[in-house]
């Protein structure tokens, strides 16, 4: 090991390396489901192993650097390739239960049938998204984009929501002439989940 590589690494300040260190947890982590220990757990060896090797190979600090950065590129690449392959099953139905949850709060149903009901618009959701996304970061994305939508309109647009879940037995919308009724009680769904019913 020659001099200039000997230097370089003294001249690197400890916190520089743990600051790198955590950019790539978090680079790693982006497009990731929250809350699986075991998998954030693997992805920390992941980075400690891109980080300590970069760092063993390096013959500069600016090629310490581009070895980091060209790590982390091939990964992602090869996140986008494979992405569905490597997203559990048990992740998706996280999700579906989430999406269930979220229109739980605003469609009001009872017995089974209700809940059943609701569980097939979340599943068909969610297979729609999966379907049309190009990454897991693109599908979690296109997730959160749709929950919000569904929050902001079953508020209605003047905070009326029982108006907008059809509680009063008028249409959601103007325009939604749709006479879809669900559960004992006959209410209507609302518009806006018409595009994930499954009949």
């Amino acid at each position: 090991m020659d001099a200039a590589a000997i230097n370089w690494r003294n001249q690197l300040e400890p916190e520089t390396r743990q600051l790198l260190l955590k950019n790539i947890i978090t680079k790693l982590k982006f497009g990731h489901l929250p809350g699986d220990y075991d998998e954030d757990l693997e992805l920390q060896k992941l980075a400690h192993s891109i980080e300590q090797k970069s760092y063993a190979g390096a013959t500069t600090q600016a090629d310490y650097f581009d070895k980091i950065a060209s790590k982390i590129l091939l990964l992602e690449k090869a996140r986008e390739r494979e992405w569905r392959h490597q997203l559990h099953p048990e992740s998706r139905q996280r999700i579906v239960n989430k999406i269930t949850d979220t229109l739980r709060r605003h469609i009001p149903v009872s017995g089974p049938e209700g809940s059943q009901e609701l569980w097939k618009i979340a599943r068909r959701f969610e297979e729609k998204i999966f379907e049309a996304a190009t990454s897991q970061s693109d599908y979690l994305r296109k997730i959160s984009l749709k929950m919000l939508t569904m929050e902001t309109k079953s508020q209605g647009s003047h905070g009326q929501l029982s108006n907008q879940l059809g509680l009063n037995n008028q249409p959601a919308n103007p325009d939604d002439t749709n006479p879809r009724q669900h559960g004992s009680r006959n209410r209507r769904m609302p518009a806006w989940t018409d595009d994930y019913h499954m009949g």
